[in-house]
């Protein structure tokens, strides 16, 4: 299947059980996954199809526009996790007057007249829905054995004896936490992009970096990480790099637009990093904040300590 921009194209795509996983699914973190997965059970064992059901922007956007989210990825980069996470397809419905005035008693209805071979929902247990937010998982069941759709309602997984969830995300991340960050995705956080021209500094200092753009809503603290680097082939062939992902205040101030600058540990071969090539970058841990340096050689000399530390955590690994 593919990726839908209305309830209604879902429902004249197939004439199989459709099986719905409903939520925001900012991130696609632990919690979400086991929404997905039960979808994808129930719709295996009745030869129907599991379908993601989301929206390419938070509701609060509309419905509370001072007061929304910063998201942890881009609708595209959403469908593409929850694609490949086995999900048949994905519906990118836009949150608008007309979802945001169904009344809770009314929202299986509505999803039934566009979706006709629609037989199950599946929901993370804190699921909201209907005007005003009004309905709830318990409300979802009862309204569901009226109309006879099943509905499953998945608990919430836990880290740190608290449940996960995408505002959990968001701040772990703006204070580097990314350890935890990873455990709660379920997934290592990853910075995707195409490489910029950069202007010869690290390349200067003996540092050569190859810089990446990376302005997520929500985005990692600034500051030095390990992680590992690939091109399209794949993870496979993943170079060991460390990064600093920030404005560069000590090279170049008045920056506003944040750049991961990587520097690959690992041999490359020629055309590695070159500009217009796509790269991805797996943050696996948080070094120490991006800082402001009084002159240029003891930026030198902090580079070689981050870049011996990065080289120990390699053996310890």
């Amino acid at each position: 299947m593919e990726v839908f921009t209305s309830i209604e194209e879902l429902g004249r795509s197939t004439d199989r059980p459709i099986y719905l996983a409903l939520g925001m699914f900012d991130g696609v973190h632990r919690g979400h996954l086991a929404v997905l997965k039960k979808a994808q059970e129930i719709a295996n064992e009745k030869e129907g199809v599991a379908v993601a059901f989301t929206f390419p922007e938070h509701p609060a956007s509309f419905l509370r526009p001072d007061q929304t989210p910063r998201l942890i990825m881009n609708k595209e980069e959403k469908a593409m996790r929850l694609l490949e996470r086995g999900m048949s397809g994905v519906v990118l419905r836009t949150f608008d007057r007309e979802f945001a005035s169904v009344e809770a008693r009314h929202f299986l209805s509505f999803l039934l007249a566009r979706i006709r071979s629609l037989k199950g929902l599946c929901v993370g247990q804190n699921f909201r829905f209907g005007r005003g937010r009004k309905g709830d998982d318990l409300c979802l069941q009862e309204y569901g054995d009226e109309v006879g759709l099943s509905v499953d309602v998945v608990q919430s997984e836990l880290f740190s004896n608290s449940p996960v969830s995408s505002s959990r995300i968001r701040e772990a991340l703006k204070f580097g936490q990314i350890e935890e960050v990873n455990e709660m995705l379920g997934w290592i956080y990853t910075i995707s992009g195409e490489v910029l021209p950069g202007k010869g500094m690290g390349k200067e200092f003996g540092f050569p970096t190859i810089n990446i753009p990376w302005i997520p809503q929500a985005r990692p603290a600034y500051g030095v990480y390990v992680g590992m680097v690939h091109d399209d082939s794949g993870e496979r062939n993943a170079k060991y790099a460390i990064a600093n992902y920030g404005l560069r205040p000590t090279v170049e101030e008045g920056a506003t637009q944040p750049l991961l600058e990587v520097h690959v540990l690992d041999s490359i071969e020629d055309g590695f990093g070159n500009v217009g090539q796509k790269l991805s970058m797996t943050l696996q841990s948080f070094l120490r904040p991006e800082n402001k340096f009084d002159s240029l050689d003891s930026l030198k000399s902090q580079i070689k300590e981050d870049l011996l530390r990065a080289e120990k955590m390699r053996q310890k690994a």
